[in-house]
């Protein structure tokens, strides 16, 4: 068991939230960095890069992009690639992150200033944004539209959730990816559609386990609040 293990993390990266589900499920304890937006002087000094995620365990850093393998190397069990299925699983991971977290992040956009409770953190953020993706206000008139459109896409995973409770059977690096993709919509307390009653329950299942990993209730379901 590695006796150190730190997280540098921040709410609002659906990378992030993938990491922390995936220490979650292969029940690996750690302790939570968390990134300011704004200020990545901690990460930088520890790391020597500046992305989070970021791992550090027993002295070695591990970026994000290593993660899964490097907890599937150290922690075989549970795995995060169940029946092989490795490939699928990376698969529909990254549609996760590349599809649906810019579907997330474009709907919860408008309402994510209000996550931040340092003012100097949500102004650098609010600029930053506003100079990537245009005027709050414009951004605000397109959320209905914005929205519309990301559960359009999640409609695929409301049909793959059909009789079953994870994505590939058993919890796995799929169900991390889908679920940091849409977590921004949740980090900004946006409910799943009565009308996808199996991406609701999966939800609710992906924040047991995510309420049971290495943030937990420091990060509560917009719906515990």
């Amino acid at each position: 068991m590695a006796s150190s293990v730190r997280l540098f993390w921040a709410p609002w990266s659906h990378y992030c939230v993938c990491a922390e589900l995936q220490l979650a499920m292969k029940k690996v304890p750690a302790t939570v960095v968390r990134v300011p937006y704004h200020d990545k002087a901690e990460l930088i000094a520890a790391t020597g890069q500046d992305y989070i995620p970021a791992l550090a365990w027993d002295g070695r850093v591990v970026p994000w992009t290593e993660i899964p393998e490097f907890l599937e190397a150290e922690r075989p069990e549970p795995t995060l690639y169940p029946n092989g299925q490795r490939g699928l699983a990376t698969i529909v991971e990254r549609w996760g992150h590349q599809v649906v977290e810019e579907k997330a992040w474009r709907s919860a956009l408008a309402k994510m200033p209000a996550v931040f409770s340092d003012p100097k953190e949500r102004w650098v953020f609010e600029e930053m944004q506003s100079r990537l993706r245009g005027p709050w206000h414009l951004l605000e008139s397109r959320r209905t539209e914005f929205r519309d459109d990301l559960f359009a896409e999640l409609g695929w995973v409301e049909a793959t959730l059909t009789g079953r409770e994870w994505l590939l059977g058993p919890p796995s690096l799929a169900d991390c990816g889908v679920y940091g993709g849409l977590s921004p919509m949740r980090t900004v307390g946006e409910e799943v559609p009565e009308a996808m009653p199996n991406l609701r329950a999966w939800v609710a299942r992906v924040e047991a386990l995510r309420a049971s990993g290495p943030v937990g209730a420091s990060t509560p379901s917009p719906n515990h609040r």
